[in-house]
């Protein structure tokens, strides 16, 4: 008997508990009972990796809760690769709808909105931290060379390296998210308890969040809508650096051009092509 045909029925035991197609290999009921032992591992190695990979999710509701939700993710998106590294990419869409039945449900418990944030910033975090090395980072040193070379630097064109993640989420929730990762929960609540007594509508504000890489460490900040734009300017395939600025300066004429590309030098954010810009 081939033996894609007994890792077809394993999987399929493994997804659904269905020993049914696992009778042609198994001897006798010992074998099939036994075989338990195999799901349940297969469970507790996704959902732990969840816990990994959701971590602030995981605290934020606690363990009981978050594996109840996370077995219930491996039941519908089973890992599809060989290794559970970066496991969870349709967790966030999976917790919204989730939270979404619970709301139909009122003897159920109810879970926070802003759940599906902190699903977001957790595997923003994680897409970061598993991210290419920059091989092209903009530094002072090339900044320096191509004013050298009177080469008009602001008109390379430039992107953001691999390791930057730009997201939007509700307001206040970066304030929770960082407060649960540095345990100072206190500090967090507060400062979204005066965030939401100041804003009447919520849904019109968001948090402009960058994760990025730097020295072997993510770094999370918030932008300011200026900083936000060119960021998005530069975003996958990139764009020219002054008409990024000239974005932040349309909605913020006072808008601080140089402090800002400073930073993003000194972050090692942003990437450009040499052989490109000295032409």
């Amino acid at each position: 008997m081939a033996v894609s045909s007994y890792i077809d029925a394993f999987s399929v035991y493994l997804r659904t508990g269905d020993v049914s197609r696992m009778n042609d290999f198994c001897i006798n009921v010992e074998d099939l009972k036994r075989m338990s032992v195999y799901r349940n591992g297969f469970y507790k190695g996704c959902i732990d990796a969840l816990a990994a990979n959701f971590p602030m999710c995981e605290k934020s509701i606690g363990s009981d809760n978050f594996k109840n939700i996370a077995r219930l993710y491996v039941d519908h998106y089973p890992p599809e690769k060989g290794t559970l590294v970066g496991y969870g990419l349709n967790f966030p869409d999976f917790v919204e709808d989730f939270i979404a039945e619970l709301e139909k449900q009122p003897e159920e418990l109810k879970l926070s909105s802003t759940l599906v944030d902190l699903a977001l910033l957790d595997y923003a975090w994680l897409l970061s931290l598993m991210s290419a090395d920059a091989t092209q980072a903009l530094t002072a040193e090339k900044v320096t060379w191509l004013m050298n070379e009177g080469c008009d630097f602001t008109q390379s064109v430039v992107q953001l390296n691999a390791s930057v993640g730009l997201l939007r989420v509700s307001v206040g929730t970066l304030d929770e998210w960082i407060g649960l990762k540095t345990n100072s929960n206190e500090v967090a609540q507060q400062e979204i308890s005066i965030s939401e007594s100041a804003l009447s509508d919520k849904s019109s504000f968001s948090d402009l969040v960058m994760f990025w890489r730097v020295h072997g460490s993510v770094q999370v900040r918030a932008l300011s809508a200026p900083e936000w734009a060119v960021m998005h300017a530069l975003h996958g395939k990139g764009g020219v650096l002054e008409e990024a600025f000239d974005a932040a300066l349309m909605l913020d004429p006072n808008f601080d051009v140089s402090d800002f590309f400073s930073a993003c030098i000194q972050n090692e954010i942003l990437e450009t092509d040499m052989a490109r810009s000295e032409s």
